[in-house]
């Protein structure tokens, strides 16, 4: 026992009171590692799914809005069940931590199998008329959606281990298993789309099965080392959810939830304006997303660690450290993204040719990303207020930039733009990379002020 809580010591020791910029390069350089592998699995994907059709590499990111709605659920209990965790590391309050856990690890399994049954019954519904693929997508994103929708239940399993890793200040493990996963999904991905070594072909039900299958394999291995390496804390279900608990889960975890649904949503009908102008726009717009997930691998890697930062720095009544984890940060991977954002914009004519030889997508591809890629700074600031809410609990306000960056101005500024004022995929391009500007703007102002600096514990 002694052994388990001097090794929590330690992660709180580092987090807590350790140097800015060490913590965080200690803390985020295996994630910043495993999101350029997933990054990189994410190419993949739409590289293999290339070769099996035409436009059949769009089919992942059309159908991910869809179950990313019913995983908004487990947005909210991750945010705040870390919240909670990581201020109680933060205080040496294990006891406490553990309890929180049992809760969280219970209703992540309860609620996972309920939502994927859901998801199963609605998910043609949502891509039909919601998300209005092209005709020529509507079967394969089917396909695809039947099968991620186990994805669900595993991402629930997978969400509550990680949480708990990260919260402890032990980023490296679910890192490095998420890197595993990656890597398996990489060899199955070619071996399940084109059928090799004998196999039948199965195109984006191929790719969707390797998900699933590389999904498990991250799950059961985390929960094996997390009992191994935190028995203090352990892996235990319960019947019995205190009204603390919940009470937190619906203050801090709630906005979070209603952020990720409604971006979903938003997303969903985002696709639906760009669809809507045929299947050039579609493909411009995957790519274009391609290319922001390569610029942000960084920036995605490091805001689960700043989460951590605040919500153990507030844990100990560390105030003055949390504020220092707010601004630096923002200076830092801001720099850090408009870096790559330039060289990624030196080189985008090349990186969209490897999807397409298409002259059209390509011209069109070259626009959107001359005005989206010097945008990616600002979507850095986003994230990154988004992280502070997440350790803090102060989840309102990155809540509210959210909503208008969404529906204020990639739904309702790009659909004025685009169809009412008569600016066709051009309206949509303006819409989508001034909103990054704004709510990066927005999200660095409410970091400054500070007001989110009030432990929930």
């Amino acid at each position: 026992m002694p052994n388990e809580e001097s090794a929590l010591d330690s992660y709180r020791s580092m987090v807590v009171y350790g140097s800015f910029y060490r913590t965080l390069l200690i803390l985020a350089l295996p994630m910043v590692i495993f999101e350029a592998v997933n990054v990189s699995y994410n190419l993949v994907d739409a590289y293999w799914l290339s070769f099996w059709g035409g436009a059949t590499f769009t089919v992942p990111r059309l159908t991910r809005p869809t179950y990313m709605l019913f995983e908004a659920v487990f947005m909210g209990l991750g945010a705040a069940n870390l919240a909670m965790m990581s201020q109680y590391v933060g205080g040496r309050r294990y006891e406490d931590a553990a309890k929180t856990f049992s809760q969280f690890l219970t209703a992540n399994l309860v609620l996972g199998l309920l939502l994927t049954l859901v998801y199963i019954e609605v998910n043609d519904l949502l891509i039909k008329y919601v998300v209005r693929v092209p005709p020529e997508l509507a079967e394969p994103a089917l396909t695809y959606a039947n099968v991620i929708a186990l994805d669900i239940f595993l991402y629930g399993l997978d969400s509550a281990f990680t949480n708990a890793f990260q919260s402890i200040g032990n980023t490296r493990i679910p890192a490095m298993v998420g890197i595993a996963s990656a890597s398996l999904n990489f060899f199955l991905d070619p071996v399940l789309i084109l059928g090799l070594g004998g196999l039948p072909s199965l195109g984006p039900a191929g790719a969707a099965i390797a998900t699933v299958i590389s999904r498990l394999s991250k799950v059961a291995t985390l929960a094996y080392v997390f009992v191994r390496k935190f028995p203090e804390i352990g892996v235990r279900f319960t019947k019995s959810f205190s009204k603390f608990w919940f009470n937190r889960v619906i203050t801090v975890g709630g906005p979070m939830s209603l952020r990720q649904a409604l971006n979903s949503v938003g997303i969903m009908f985002q696709h639906s304006i760009v669809n809507s102008f045929g299947v050039v726009a579609t493909q411009t717009y995957t790519i274009g997303f391609l290319f922001m997930d390569i610029a942000e691998a960084v920036v995605r890697g490091s805001t689960t660690p700043i989460a951590v930062m605040v919500g153990q720095s507030l844990g100990a009544r560390n105030l003055e450290r949390s504020r220092e984890v707010g601004i630096k940060s923002c200076l830092t991977l801001g720099s850090i993204t408009a870096a790559v954002s330039t060289i990624l914009f030196l080189v985008r004519k090349e990186l969209a040719m490897v999807f397409t030889s298409d002259p059209a997508v390509i011209g069109e591809s070259m626009y959107f990303l001359s005005m989206f890629l010097p945008t990616l700074p600002f979507l850095t600031l986003l994230f990154i207020g988004v992280a502070v809410g997440r350790g803090s609990g102060s989840t309102v306000v990155p809540l509210v930039i959210t909503l208008v960056r969404m529906w204020g101005m990639r739904i309702t500024l790009a659909y004025t733009l685009s169809t009412v004022l008569g600016m066709g995929t051009s309206g949509l391009w303006i819409a989508i990379s001034l909103s990054n500007v704004i709510a990066g703007i927005a999200s660095l102002v409410w970091i400054a002020l500070g007001k989110w600096r009030k432990p929930i514990v």
